[in-house]
């Protein structure tokens, strides 16, 4: 198979799923051909959640009680230094939720870190409480998301960084080193409305879409191209088209559907696994024979 297969890794700090997992996953996932490992984002949960979650039919969020998510930049911290070649990234990250000048410093470390391995996928989130809970306004996101990416731009390129906007303002930063990557650590949008399609396409260096039908991501290229047509790119630019699913079964049933996705021009491909804390080498080789060349 053509596609990069990746893997988004819920490490949730449990005895036996904290930083000597990250660890062993991250080298066992690049001696198998793995192309990436990626770390999800939630700030915090709740007991009760009432905003709707976009990926399942019911609207509702699947999660253990009492359980959470470790910071994804440090999670991918872990991992890049435990392996030579295999890229980490955020998936995603809620963008909006953090201080765009404090994460700049820490996108820019964890890209040193890795030698340059590192992919900042963002999003604006979906689950109300979690901005309620960090004195965020849910209320025009998606423009504060915008803004959030250019000054971060900003802060990584600019000698003397400079960047004035409704949510973010500031003049001469002194923001060093850059990170490796040039211009900057690829930013890839996440989302599947027309919003953050919209936002991949004129702000983002690739869109990172999830858990679709076939022709739902066939309405969402049609959408992406055309938008990245009006910002004056293309697919052609090396603009990087990210795809996900979770998965928890056979992974020999999910061919037909792979190969779907691949015809439709995806070039990167992440399985989301809950991984046990026993087997979990076995799941990952599982799916390496699966679609690893």
């Amino acid at each position: 198979m053509a596609m990069k297969i990746g893997i988004v890794l819920t490490v949730d700090g449990v005895p036996g799923r904290a930083g000597e997992f990250i660890a062993e996953t991250a080298q066992a996932m690049e001696e198998l051909g793995y192309a990436s490992y990626w770390a999800p984002d939630h700030v915090a949960f709740f007991d009760t959640i009432n905003s709707t979650y976009p990926h399942s039919e019911d609207g509702k969020f699947g999660w253990l009680e009492d359980q959470g998510l470790m910071e994804p930049i440090m999670v991918l911290q872990m991992a890049a230094a435990a392996t030579k070649s295999i890229r980490v990234g955020t998936s995603v990250e809620v963008i909006t939720l953090r201080n765009p000048v404090v994460r700049s410093k820490h996108v820019a470390t964890v890209d040193h870190f890795s030698g340059g391995r590192f992919d900042y996928g963002v999003g604006i989130g979906w689950m109300k409480e979690e901005y309620d809970a960090s004195g965020v306004p849910w209320e025009r996101r998606g423009e504060r998301a915008d803004e959030y990416i250019g000054a971060m731009k900003a802060l990584w390129t600019q000698d003397r960084a400079s960047f004035h906007g409704e949510f973010v303002n500031f003049d001469n930063v002194v923001a060093f080193p850059k990170p490796v990557q040039k211009p900057h650590p690829p930013v890839l949008v996440g989302g599947i409305t027309k919003a953050a399609i919209r936002r991949a396409a004129r702000h983002g260096d690739g869109w990172y879409g999830w858990k679709m039908t076939l022709d739902e991501i066939d309405e969402a290229l049609v959408l992406l191209k055309h938008e990245l047509e009006l910002a004056g790119r293309s697919l052609d630019d090396g603009f990087r088209l990210v795809y996900g699913i979770p998965h928890h079964g056979d992974p020999n049933e999910l061919h037909d559907y792979m190969k779907g996705v691949e015809q439709r021009g995806i070039t990167e491909f992440n399985f989301g696994l809950a991984l046990s804390r026993r087997t979990w080498r076995e799941q990952i080789e599982t799916y390496a024979r699966a679609f690893i060349a």
